[in-house]
């Protein structure tokens, strides 16, 4: 029983390990699309009002407008797919391991315990067998445990008998 409070604490602890790796990486991600953000929302602002006055000249002012439009989409973009791959690293993957061999550990102890209640189950099937067989013929079981004592004393008695008679 003690072991099965231990493995079930690693697995809790190798839980929240891997539940705070994700939360890691989900603040790390936001920060990322945050910080993505803030750059769409002024960085870029200037860059724009400056490459809107810059193509103006050369595409016309509603040319210019959408150019600029397009490469603030794809640098947004570009900054969403990036976050969107940052992994968990190593400590996720530990934890991941630890949890794994915590639950394989469980279930061995499981079936343990599965094998153990079958061959239980099996010995008060035949228990119950045996009390019935008694139940339904209850002579037989009274012969049986009178005979034997019987027997012993006849037994006893004839050789008892021969000492004296030599």
């Amino acid at each position: 029983m003690e072991s099965l409070v231990r493995t079930l604490r690693v697995i809790w602890r190798a839980e929240l390990l891997i539940i705070e790796a994700k939360m890691q990486i989900a603040v790390r991600r936001i920060g990322a699309v945050a910080f993505a953000g803030l750059i769409v929302m002024f960085g870029l602002g200037m860059l724009n009002l400056a490459g809107f006055f810059a193509l103006e000249r050369i595409w016309g002012p509603v040319n210019a407008a959408l150019g600029i439009a397009a490469a603030d989409f794809l640098v947004a973009l570009l900054l969403v797919l990036w976050a969107s791959r940052l992994s968990g690293g190593r400590e996720l993957a530990l934890a991941q391991e630890v949890r794994d061999a915590g639950l394989e550990e469980l279930e061995a102890k499981a079936e343990r315990v599965q094998d153990e209640f079958e061959t239980l189950r099996e010995e008060l099937s035949a228990l119950r067998k045996g009390l019935t067989s008694v139940a339904k013929s209850p002579l037989d079981g009274a012969v049986a445990s009178l005979l034997v004592p019987l027997l012993t004393a006849l037994v006893k008695s004839m050789s008892g008998r021969k000492k004296p008679s030599e």
